[in-house]
Formats: structure tokens, C-alpha cells, sequence
């Protein structure tokens, strides 16, 4: 790869490129530019995510700001969100995130990154915006990433021992679980399952405070 071309696919401003992109920065004819990407390929200079995404190998870029990019609109959450904020115990091996679009899965050199559907209206509900270094990426709050986890895979809990025996969640690691943060939720999924959940465990929690 040249020392240009390197130059400016680090300069981008995202972890990766359309196919698109990258053809505007190859020189020569249509078979030219082809060649020149398929031995960027074989070479593992350039690495193929998806259908007409790419990415560099070096630096290796953030799977939680590549996920974005993979499939959007999309954020972090579920198994990724749980263990990202201390709450499970075991290595998640896929990388996990919620969209308003149809569940999909896809397998890429740095991994599996699946996605699970969630309604669409004000998608970001209870989802902040995370910088580690050079990467950004939306990550579910944990109660945010627990309704997600109940409403996707269609869970019905009522108490704190689901989230103990399935998911292994310690409850001293729970945060507080608001009033305000039971009513947006409770507005953006409007799903008895999730209603249920949260008011039984809003009892539970309540009730332990008290004893």
C-alpha cells in the first residue's frame, strides 16, 4: 500500500470506508482499482467487513464504533452492554448492539457483530454517548440494556432472581433504578413485559431498601 493511501484512510474521521470511498482514493482504470483492492485484500493491508465496507487492520478499530457502521442506526447493548458496565461475569464473544432495523448477524475478520430489533421511535432512549480515546460509540445505560434483553428475547421476568440465575448479576452492582428511569422506559418500549418487569422489581428493590 502506498505511504498516500495509508496517510489517508488513517486520516478518516470513522474506523472505516464504503467501497465507494476508497475507490476515489485508487488512481487508474475501473480493473485497475479492482486489482489494487483485491491485492490490498490478499495482502491484509485492507480488510473486507462487509458488503462495501473496509477497514484497516492497523490501527485495529474499536468493534463497538466499528458496530455503528456495520449496521445502523444501532447501538450497543444486551450481553455487550451488560459486560461493558461490570454487571456479567463471562466474556461476551460476539458483539452485541439493538436497531431499529430487522435482527441480523454478520461474521467479519474482527468478529461476529449481531443485532437485535427494538421500536424504532426515539431509538436512543436511555443511551448515552461514550469516547474512549479516538473511538466513539452509543452504549445502552445497564437498565436500558436489561429491557432490552427482556423485550428482545421475549423474557418474562417479575423479580431480581432472573437477572441473578440467568444472567448472573451480582445486585450490588445494579444501579438505582429511578422513578423517571422506570417511566421513559416504560413510555419508549409501551410492552407489558416490560411494564411487569420493571414494576415488580421496582417493588423488590423497595422493599430490600426498607428491610
Amino acid at each position: 500500500m502506498s505511504q498516500t493511501l495509508t496517510t489517508k484512510l488513517r486520516q478518516l474521521p470513522r474506523p472505516c470506508l464504503t467501497h465507494m470511498e476508497l475507490k476515489a482514493m485508487l488512481h487508474g482504470s475501473a480493473d485497475s482499482r479492482y486489482g489494487k483492492i483485491k491485492r490490498l485484500l490478499a495482502q491484509k493491508k485492507l480488510l473486507h467487513i462487509r458488503r462495501g465496507l473496509y477497514a484497516l487492520p492497523e490501527p485495529m478499530p474499536h468493534p463497538f464504533e466499528l458496530a455503528q457502521y456495520i449496521y445502523g442506526p444501532s447501538y450497543i447493548s444486551l450481553e455487550s452492554a451488560l459486560n461493558y458496565h461490570g454487571l456479567i461475569p463471562e466474556a461476551v464473544h460476539s458483539i452485541t448492539s439493538a436497531s431499529s432495523k430487522r435482527n441480523n448477524s454478520f461474521q467479519t475478520p474482527l468478529g461476529t457483530f449481531s443485532y437485535q430489533r427494538l421500536p424504532n421511535k426515539q431509538l436512543f432512549t436511555q443511551v448515552t454517548l461514550i469516547q474512549e480515546n479516538r473511538a466513539q460509540f452509543f452504549m445502552a445505560t445497564p437498565w436500558k440494556a436489561i429491557c432490552d434483553y427482556i423485550y428482545c428475547y421475549k423474557k418474562d421476568w417479575n423479580s431480581l432472581e432472573p437477572l441473578v440465575q440467568s444472567l448472573r448479576i451480582d445486585p450490588e452492582k445494579l444501579p438505582l433504578l429511578k422513578n423517571e428511569d422506570i417511566h421513559t422506559l416504560n413510555e419508549y418500549y409501551c410492552h407489558t413485559r416490560i411494564s411487569l418487569f420493571l414494576s415488580s422489581l421496582h417493588k423488590e428493590l423497595t422493599r430490600s431498601i426498607a428491610s
